[in-house]
């Protein structure tokens, strides 16, 4: 970013209260821990805390202005410039950057692997040009913003995630990023406290096609077929579909995963074929995967830069990550970044295959979180789907309240089960079974507020 307070406060429709016109930002903080010196500090009211509460401890360690909804001008002379809300006005600068960047954008939305297939598609496109992403999982009504702001003017390819949890606000951030095109990866049950239903997600996670331009292409996961004929009644795009379908336009076949990762085999409709391999785990990389090959070659990537950048791909953070104890014949899948029913199930499949090179498998699933009132029969649904593979789960530990119900309907199907209330305890009771030192594959997986990744740091410190 390269703007001044003149042009800040202009993009937001706000008010300098104090400060040189002309001084000009080039990044944008939102944690007054770490302010780099010369940033603008905007200060973001939150559940928690409110960011107007740490102003003068971010300008005093070195931020040259504060963004803010309210406050006195600043005794230093440094620039404050006040708006009536600072993610409307953070989303509304952005959307001046945007504007001037030449980029090619792709959008990606869905209720599941947005995350990794933005992750892959940066590698991927970053064989092809100069490419910027979302860094981590920055694609709320703040961080997709600030993803955008940080995009550099020489970018060839921005790949931008974009999140919802509510009616509107992937509309409110696909007009702000102004995507080329869109992947929207699934729409299944998430967030359903505010969604309502799988037809309310749906409509969300489709806000983003609005966006496009004429003729914009938006490559639609096909698993939802509701999604599909959602997405198809945007009659101005070019809409094709990626899944198991006989009739998708790009259709993933034969998915094989093993330690060293996951390979698939993708069929184009007068397309490219062939079969690709990726570092990635289980049946969500391969569809990560497709969805980067299938774009990748409508614009014009050549076959050898893909299979080069798939090389390049790494997990994200807490994302179906292989971790291997360094002295002990263990085996952690940290999947514990969120949760829901598709991904859950989609986990427990990927464990199941890489347990056959171990003695036993050890699922620790926890709460599904925000499912409103699709909660228990969202959890009955994971217990059933482990309760079928009963042959290969040894002991399944569910963690927090509404587990109880997987751990229940799991036990009922012939598996070995217990419920615990916490992470702690969940904690004790795996490095019990793993006392005796048999090889062992253990999955973590659970909604983020379950805290499962303190069951991943012990079990790989220990």
């Amino acid at each position: 970013m390269d703007l001044s307070a003149a042009q800040i406060t202009e993009a937001c429709a706000g008010r300098l209260l104090s400060g040189d016109p002309e001084h000009r930002f080039h990044e944008i903080a939102i944690d007054s821990r770490r302010v780099p010196r010369g940033s603008l500090f905007a200060a973001i009211p939150g559940a928690r805390v409110d960011g107007h509460d740490f102003v003068a401890g971010a300008l005093e360690i070195g931020a040259g202005g504060a963004l803010v909804m309210h406050g006195d001008p600043t005794p230093n002379g440094a620039v404050l410039i006040q708006v009536e809300d600072t993610p409307l006005a953070l989303q509304a600068l952005a959307a001046v950057w945007r504007d001037r960047l030449t980029a090619t954008v792709i959008g990606i939305a869905g209720s599941n692997g947005k995350t990794t297939t933005k992750e892959t598609l940066a590698a991927v496109f970053a064989r092809a040009g100069r490419t910027w992403a979302t860094p981590g999982n920055a694609n709320s009504q703040v961080g997709a913003p600030l993803a955008v702001l940080a995009t550099p003017l020489d970018a060839e390819f921005a790949i931008l995630e974009l999140g919802t949890s509510a009616p509107g606000e992937l509309d409110r951030l696909a007009r702000m990023a102004r995507p080329h095109h869109a992947v929207v990866t699934a729409a299944f049950a998430e967030h359903l406290e505010w969604l309502g239903s799988v037809a309310g997600v749906i409509e969300a996670e489709t806000e983003i096609l609005d966006s496009l331009e004429p003729h914009g292409l938006a490559l639609i996961g096909s698993a939802e077929p509701d999604l599909v004929s959602a997405a198809r009644r945007r009659e101005h795009l070019r809409i094709e579909t990626l899944g198991r379908r006989d009739d998708d336009h790009w259709q993933l076949r034969d998915v094989t995963t093993s330690s060293s990762g996951t390979e698939f085999h993708l069929r184009g409709q007068g397309r490219r074929q062939g079969r690709w391999h990726l570092p990635l785990l289980g049946e969500p990389a391969a569809w990560a995967g497709g969805f980067a090959v299938a774009l990748a070659t409508e614009l014009g990537v050549p076959a050898e830069a893909i299979r080069a950048g798939l090389r390049d791909v790494r997990p994200a953070e807490h994302r179906l990550v292989a971790l291997r104890h360094e002295t002990k014949p263990l085996l952690v899948l940290d999947d514990c970044y969120n949760s829901n029913p598709a991904s859950c199930i989609a986990a427990v499949d990927t464990a199941a295959a890489l347990a056959k090179e171990t003695a036993q498998l050890v699922l620790v699933v926890g709460d599904m979180l925000e499912l409103g009132e699709a909660t228990h029969a969202a959890h009955e649904e994971v217990g059933l789907a482990i309760g079928r593979r009963s042959a290969e789960v040894d002991v399944l530990i569910a963690v927090g309240p509404e587990s109880k119900r997987i751990a229940d309907v799991a036990t009922r199907h012939g598996v070995r089960a217990a419920h615990v209330p916490d992470t702690d305890a969940a904690t004790s009771l795996v490095e019990e079974i793993l006392a005796d030192g048999r090889p062992t594959t253990v999955l973590a997986k659970a909604s983020r507020g379950i805290g499962l990744d303190r069951l991943v740091d012990a079990l790989i410190a220990g």
